[in-house]
């Protein structure tokens, strides 16, 4: 099979390039043929850049002819989209229609339905413009780059092409990480079909499970944001004996070093490579991982996981559904009293109930996220949508 994936960079590298990158190797792999189109971000300069960046957001000729020469050059079998903001635009979704290949568009985040993609507002999770076509508290609250202009822009590119009907009927199948975020999709004002969007989540190459015997310290790993819920992580560690190794960076970083950095029990690592966080997570006792927000599907927990690594998180959005309590790990309210409780029963627990978690988390990994488990399930969606175009 032939398969042309397209993705619209953003400015700084995440998640969704490390899923790109990992789906188009496997494919290779297995002997099919991929390629590649990408776009990139900008930084925009001033009001006129804003505003030409915007209209072209909505629909950019130009990669609208970018897919069309792709497409005649390369004779795909389907399409696979994961991210099309703001570049590349819905117009690539045009040129596929027109040349009749089918589309499937993996849902990383809320975008489509939330002006900051996170379904986020002042550290707490906001549903107000799910429902609307034109979503206009987006723009009221500023929920992209702090900007109303900026913000209407974004709502403007999701609600032309609702009004348009592209979202329902230039997109084959949807994909979904996961069942909440599914539900999500499909009681908003997108207007999509269930059976336009099935659930599969990413996966990653098996780093090899960890310690039976664990390490005396807990580990958060992760961007040192607001959302990602840090405070109330030092907060319930402070003044506790057990340990709390930080690995990341991000905007809170000096923030908590002055608050917490003299807390013998708290280390900041800083970023550090790939493997050095897998070496970390191997020997931990859990990963912790505190988000005030609904989340996607964070890599960071599914490799520990795969790593045979518990995860405590917050009973909220996709965590909720990812844990399964006292089986791969434990929920938790996301407040610094709660995350305080559920460490020290986990830290409390005898060595047959770690033991049982750590083999929960690594069967969790082996069942849903192994290359094997993915390579059946994206197969099969890719022959669905080319099977129905043929009939």
């Amino acid at each position: 099979m032939r398969i042309l994936f397209i993705h619209n960079r953003y400015q700084q590298a995440g998640g969704e390039d490390v899923a790109v990158a990992t789906d188009a190797q496997l494919l290779r792999e297995k002997g099919h043929a991929v390629e590649i189109v990408s776009f990139q971000n900008k930084p925009d300069e001033g009001w006129l850049d804003k505003m030409a960046a915007g209209g072209k957001a909505i629909y950019n000729y130009r990669s609208y002819k970018k897919i069309i020469n792709s497409i005649e050059d390369f004779q795909p079998d389907v399409i696979h989209v994961h991210n099309l903001f703001f570049v590349a635009s819905p117009s690539i979704l045009f040129a596929a229609r027109r040349k009749k290949i089918p589309v499937v568009l993996t849902v990383h985040n809320y975008r489509l339905i939330c002006a900051n993609a996170l379904l986020l507002r002042d550290n707490k999770p906001c549903e107000l413009c799910v429902h609307s076509s034109f979503p206009i508290y987006g723009a009221k609250y500023r929920c992209y780059r702090n900007s109303v202009t900026q913000s209407a822009l974004v709502t403007g590119i999701t609600g032309v092409h609702k009004v348009w009907g592209t979202w329902r009927r230039k997109v084959n199948k949807y994909i979904a990480l996961t069942q909440f975020s599914k539900s999500k999709l499909l009681s908003s004002s997108l207007r999509l079909a269930e059976e336009q969007i099935i659930v599969k989540p990413n996966f990653i190459l098996d780093p090899g499970e960890g310690l039976e015997k664990r390490d005396d310290f807990f580990l958060f790993v992760g961007r040192l944001a607001k959302e990602k819920g840090v405070y109330e992580l030092m907060h319930a560690f402070s003044g506790m004996e057990l340990k709390l190794r930080v690995i990341g960076d991000g905007p809170e970083k000096e923030s908590l070093q002055r608050q917490f950095g003299d807390a013998s029990n708290i280390t900041f690592a800083g970023n550090m490579e790939k493997q050095s966080v897998l070496a970390a997570m191997k020997k931990c006792k859990a990963l912790i991982f505190p988000s005030l927000w609904y989340e996607g599907l964070p890599f960071t927990i599914i490799e520990s996981f795969a790593t045979g690594t518990p995860v405590l998180a917050s009973r909220l959005g996709s965590m909720e559904e990812l844990i399964q309590n006292a089986f791969n790990g434990y929920h938790f309210e996301p407040s610094s009293e709660d995350i305080k409780r559920k460490v020290m029963q986990y830290a409390q627990a005898d060595q047959e109930t770690q033991r049982n978690l750590q083999a929960g988390a690594r069967k969790t990994y082996l069942d849903k996220y192994h290359p094997d488990t993915h390579y059946k399930s994206i197969l099969a969606i890719y022959n669905s949508v080319v099977s129905e175009l043929a009939s």
